[in-house]
């Protein structure tokens, strides 16, 4: 790797230095790429090894490290795309660099293009959503389980309900799950997070079948109740034999 300045001559033919300096390195294809980077040489200097990092992941066919997720993620748009132009960073590698509002954007449209109901879509994604803006996540590799379940414990301190938590939880790991069906990300940060126990006594709403006598005080309320919310008893209604 060489960091350096470039020359160029003004309009009087003077000989000047870019203000910028340049990272000059080879690829995974041994050919020679020039890299714009920042005014101060450290800076530059610390730019140009993380480009090698993603050269040597990149021939070693090795998933990318959490630390150079988070610097593509925080790079200019423009050097992303050059990345995957050289062939040298996965598309998939660079669409995660987006918000992660844009990328449950896009899931909420893939669960209504499968036909689920919007009813249900919206159920979903305003999981993730909570979760995301709760916990600050802003990019895929800010996702952390101990984060989630952290926050989760809040909400059960606050008043959610155990089983409305594990609601929370499948939300955001199917989320995960499309992401990495999709090509988006290639690991899940949520493959560790799991439901909690719930027990009869911690449900709100305990189901089971009516006995009679309240299927027949049901049945009764219905027929005489009229029209309600725009609905009518429907004509005839009697009650079963032996209610």
């Amino acid at each position: 790797m060489r960091v350096f300045k470039s020359t160029y001559r003004d309009r009087d033919g003077k000989k000047c230095k870019t203000s910028k300096w340049y990272v000059e390195t080879r690829d995974h294809l041994e050919l020679v790429r020039r890299f714009p980077a920042f005014p101060g040489k450290k800076e530059s200097e610390a730019f140009g090894r993380q480009i090698d990092k993603l050269v040597v992941c990149k021939m070693s066919s090795d998933p990318l490290s959490i630390e150079l997720m988070r610097w593509l993620e925080n790079i200019p748009s423009k050097m992303r795309e050059r990345f995957v132009k050289i062939g040298l960073l996965d598309p998939s590698r660079a669409v995660s660099g987006k918000p992660l509002v844009e990328h449950i954007e896009d899931f909420r449209e893939s669960m209504k293009a499968k036909s689920i109901t919007n009813l249900q879509v919206n159920i979903v994604t305003s999981r993730v959503e909570r979760i995301v803006k709760g916990c600050k996540f802003h990019h895929w590799s800010n996702i952390s389980t101990t984060k989630i379940e952290r926050y989760l414990a809040d909400l059960r301190q606050q008043g959610l309900g155990k089983e409305t938590s594990n609601k929370y939880v499948k939300a955001i790991r199917q989320f995960a799950k499309w992401m990495i069906d999709n090509e988006r990300a290639t690991t899940s940060p949520v493959a560790h997070l799991k439901t909690i126990t719930v027990t009869r006594d911690d449900r709100r709403r305990l189901r089971r079948p009516l006995e009679a006598d309240e299927v027949r005080r049901l049945l009764e309320a219905t027929r005489a109740a009229g029209t309600r919310f725009g609905l009518s008893t429907p004509k005839g209604l009697a009650l079963p034999s032996g209610l």
